[in-house]
């Protein structure tokens, strides 16, 4: 891409910037460390601060953060895109838009809706219908709250509705085959900044899918992680071969759909006590709550969604981030 530079200006206006950089980040389906990077290294926005030196954002400058990252989940480089006015921006994301799916603004539909959506689709065997329907998703939902509000209760949705008998074993594996396809894509896309940290993700023997464990290597990756990617089933012994070799500085174990408890529990206790004393041990997913006393005894972390995972993930990389 070979547009020409031009100078960032913002427009006159009365409105005070009001919105601190956690509220901006939600907003805008960014990390705050996402937005403080582009602000030190490409000057993507330069908000106001406060006497103690907090940021602050207008409407206009998260609305701009809206497009950037828009524009960045198209395949733009942050440093070629970054010093485009907001007319640019918003020419470039609906250029590139998926066929079919209407990229800026945001469609309004809740997530309720993109779910029933989605598991009509698998109801019909509809590959297409259902791809169509994941990328309606992100073009809804944005950062972690895709996994927490839309992948997450998509897969609890098609795990109880086997069980009942509702769906059959073929309609199961089809949608996470798209599932998996889906989040895999994303994994692939690379983040815009790196914090020279390795990560490894896995799920236990036990799991019924990897799902989890594809989302939190996707958000591990776009905090800046470097992901070492193990899939289901790799036993404790090669985790702590690979954690080793890698000179991992945490381990993500996600408990998505399982379904042996004492299995788990056994498998968590075996992997911490093949591991390092001092790596961390973060376990993801909703099945964290009911293994809580187990997670306490071996001295692991627990985050039931992806938000808590990025939160978990943001103090090991910087234990002593700036408050603004």
């Amino acid at each position: 891409m070979n547009m020409p530079r031009k100078s960032l200006e913002k427009p006159h206006s009365t409105e005070a910037p009001r919105c601190p950089i956690n509220v901006a980040a939600r907003r805008a389906g960014l990390t705050a460390h996402v937005i403080r990077a582009w602000e030190r290294r490409y000057e993507a926005i330069v908000p106001e601060r406060t006497a103690k030196g907090r940021r602050l954002y207008s409407e206009w400058e998260i609305q701009r953060l809206v497009l950037l990252r828009q524009a960045v989940d198209l395949g733009h480089r942050i440093s070629e895109i970054a010093d485009l006015p907001l007319e640019d921006l918003r020419a470039l994301v609906g250029q590139d838009a998926v066929p079919g799916v209407e990229a800026s603004p945001r469609i309004p539909m809740t997530t309720n809706r993109l779910i029933e959506l989605a598991m009509d689709m698998v109801r019909g065997l509809d590959g297409p219908g259902l791809s169509q329907s994941l990328l309606q998703a992100t073009r809804t939902l944005t950062g972690t709250a895709l996994f927490d509000d839309f992948v997450a209760p998509l897969s609890d949705e098609l795990l109880r509705r086997r069980r009942q008998g509702e769906l059959r074993l073929a309609h199961e594996q089809f949608a996470m085959a798209y599932l998996r396809r889906f989040v895999g894509d994303l994994l692939s896309t690379k983040s815009v900044h790196s914090i020279g940290a390795t990560v490894l993700v896995c799920a236990p023997v036990s799991s019924l899918h990897e799902i989890g464990a594809l989302a939190s290597a996707v958000t591990a990756n776009r905090e800046g992680w470097q992901v070492v990617y193990l899939g289901v089933g790799l036993p404790a012994d090669e985790i702590a071969f690979v954690a080793e070799r890698r000179h991992a500085r945490a381990v993500i174990v996600s408990l998505s759909g399982n379904g042996d408890d004492d299995r788990v529990e056994s498998e968590l206790s075996s992997l911490r006590n093949r591991l390092d004393t001092e790596l961390p041990v973060i376990v993801v997913g909703r099945d964290a709550e009911r293994h809580r006393s187990t997670l306490q005894s071996i001295g692991a972390r627990s985050a039931i969604t992806q938000t808590e995972l990025t939160a978990e993930l943001e103090h090991l990389a910087h234990p002593a981030a700036d408050v603004g």
